[in-house]
């Protein structure tokens, strides 16, 4: 059992949205294409609902394809932080609350 790191999740994350949108966008255009057949096939008394369905379908696709450009894009900023420096600067406060508990005069610098 492998454990996660924050920067594994990123990766893992990353690729998981990125593979959604292609088979999200993939899907998309396939129901674009055959909407556009079935256009064509209306005006020799195609079907109205099967249009209407796959008119529904894309508009859905694109709301989801849209959600995952937002999280993809969010994805990034949390990417771009550098844990180690979080991390390092976290421990330095800490150890500067630490000397100033153990200082004897606690209103005043720590020496």
């Amino acid at each position: 059992m492998s454990t996660y790191t924050p920067e594994n999740r990123l990766a893992k994350t990353a690729d998981l949205l990125f593979s959604l949108h292609s088979s999200i966008e993939r899907l998309r255009q396939e129901a674009e294409q055959m909407l556009e057949r079935l256009a064509c096939d209306e005006d020799e008394g195609g079907s109205t609902p099967r249009i209407a369905k796959l008119e529904s379908l894309i508009r859905d696709s694109q709301k989801v394809e849209k959600t995952l450009v937002e999280q993809s894009e969010q994805h990034q900023a949390a990417a771009g932080l550098d844990i180690k420096a979080a991390r390092d600067e976290i421990e330095n406060r800490l150890a500067r609350l630490r000397a100033s508990l153990d200082a004897e005069d606690v209103s005043g610098p720590a020496q």
